[in-house]
């Protein structure tokens, strides 16, 4: 598999699987768009939730979405893929990697390998070298029905390069890769994998929801119980959030910003709408 493909892949995996165990419900309405504005801000900024992959043929940015990029002065995103510096360290942390054999027993071994192959079509052995966190992120891409896919993240790169728009980040591939080993020990990661079948489901019916703007079915689809553990969702959600949150108003004030993270960062009590309406920003709904 070429770099450029499995790169996307785990950042998909890093970016997709975010967790709200032990958060309180907080209503939103539907749209995965939404302005931020506040009497120090010179202009407003934009949130936008995003789903990370979609087939071609279900994908499609919603046109008040190109018009926010065409307002504001940058597109901010979790992790800057048009980096090659970035890259560059992400690369690296691919060849830094346990091998599966090596992080699991025997029988989970034996039982992964079934998995594999009937997926894949070629037995676990493999992609043994790749580690169980690669190996999970080439999964993924079997989970959408088609061949060729799209993703926010690239075209919105895409779409700024070409008005000369400046792509930042929220954080740093190196920090999204230490985060992902802390959060997914091996015996987690295994167990997974094992629910391929069961977020396969979720996840298809999550692209449905998401192509409604409904973004509290969306994220609730890919937020069950079965999916996190306390550790995870500390440390890929509530943690990382709450620095984005942080990080946002210095951004906001120098400049108005398209922000675009993951859906499921969105909503809750801990969820980026909500922390920035606490430190007293108007986030409201685009609904047109």
């Amino acid at each position: 598999m070429k770099h450029s493909k499995l790169s996307l892949a785990l950042f998909v995996f890093i970016l997709s699987f975010n967790f709200f165990q032990a958060q309180e419900k907080i209503g939103h309405e539907n749209s995965v768009l939404w302005k931020i504005e506040r009497e120090d801000l010179k202009e407003p900024s934009y949130l936008f939730g995003t789903l990370h992959m979609m087939c071609e043929n279900d994908f499609a940015i919603p046109e008040k979405v190109n018009n926010a990029i065409n307002k504001v002065d940058a597109l901010v995103l979790e992790v800057n893929l048009t980096d090659p510096n970035e890259m560059h360290e992400f690369q690296e942390s691919l060849s830094n990697t346990k091998k599966i054999s090596e992080e699991i027993s025997k029988e989970q071994y034996h039982e992964l390998d079934s998995l594999v192959t009937e997926v894949m079509g070629v037995p676990l052995e493999a992609f043994d070298g790749y580690g169980l966190s690669i190996l999970h992120a080439m999964l993924i891409t079997k989970m959408l029905p088609c061949s060729t896919f799209k993703s926010f993240e690239n075209e919105l790169s895409e779409m700024a390069s070409k008005s000369k728009k400046p792509v930042l980040s929220l954080e740093k591939a190196s920090q999204q890769i230490e985060i992902l080993k802390n959060a997914y020990p091996s015996d987690f990661a295994f167990k997974q994998l094992m629910l391929f079948q069961s977020y396969k489901k979720d996840f298809n019916d999550a692209i449905a929801a998401y192509k409604k703007e409904n973004i509290a079915t969306t994220v609730a689809l890919i937020t069950k119980e079965k999916y996190m553990d306390e550790n995870a969702t500390e440390l890929m959600q509530i943690g990382r959030n709450q620095k984005w949150a942080e990080k946002m108003p210095q951004m906001m004030k120098e400049r108005s910003n398209l922000f675009a993270v993951g859906a499921a960062h969105l909503v809750g009590k801990y969820g980026v709408i909500h922390l920035l309406r606490e430190a007293g920003y108007v986030v409201s709904p685009v609904i047109k």
